[in-house]
């Protein structure tokens, strides 16, 4: 099972993300967009797992302290690849987040599982491989509270990527 640590958002903030990937959409000429029900801000991505795996992950999830928090998005910008480019926006690396990620990603390795070893860079996907140009920069803050993280399955069912929540931390 392909799993990943993301923090969900309550319903206003996704309107917001939503409004931007819609006018990323709207520019582009080519691009696959991120579903309403995806939007996400992935902590620790951790790849194929079986179930002992899954099992650990919930174990370090359940055992850091946590305290909600809140964050704000604002900005937007893409990584640049070449067969189209991977927009997002950017939350800032508040202590209480880059926190969050830091003890969870070490509470994960601590229990063996596997990692990425690049920089952690807090974003939401927007949209992914699109062509055009929208104008990366500042935004108008999106600015909400982190009551929990989840530990999420990704699936592709009947050709639509389909994220469900395994265990919800708060």
């Amino acid at each position: 099972m392909r799993l990943f640590i993301a923090v969900l958002f309550d319903d206003d903030t996704v309107d917001r993300l939503v409004e931007l990937r819609d006018a990323l959409h709207d520019k582009a000429v080519h691009g696959s967009f991120v579903s309403r029900d995806n939007l996400h801000l992935t902590l620790e991505f951790l790849g194929e797992c079986d179930s002992a795996e899954r099992n650990k992950a919930i174990e370090a999830m359940r055992s850091i302290d946590f305290s909600p928090f809140d964050i704000s998005m604002n900005r937007i910008g893409c990584f640049t690849r070449p067969d189209g480019d991977t927009w997002w926006v950017g939350a800032e690396e508040s202590g209480a987040l880059m926190g969050l990620q830091r003890n969870l990603h070490r509470e994960l390795e601590d229990r063996g599982l596997r990692l990425e070893r690049r920089r952690y860079k807090p974003h939401i996907t927007l949209g992914r491989r699109v062509i055009g140009s929208m104008a990366a920069g500042a935004i108008e803050a999106i600015g909400c509270t982190v009551s929990g993280f989840d530990l999420m399955l990704s699936e592709r069912i009947d050709g639509h990527m389909v994220y469900t929540s395994l265990f919800h931390r708060s």
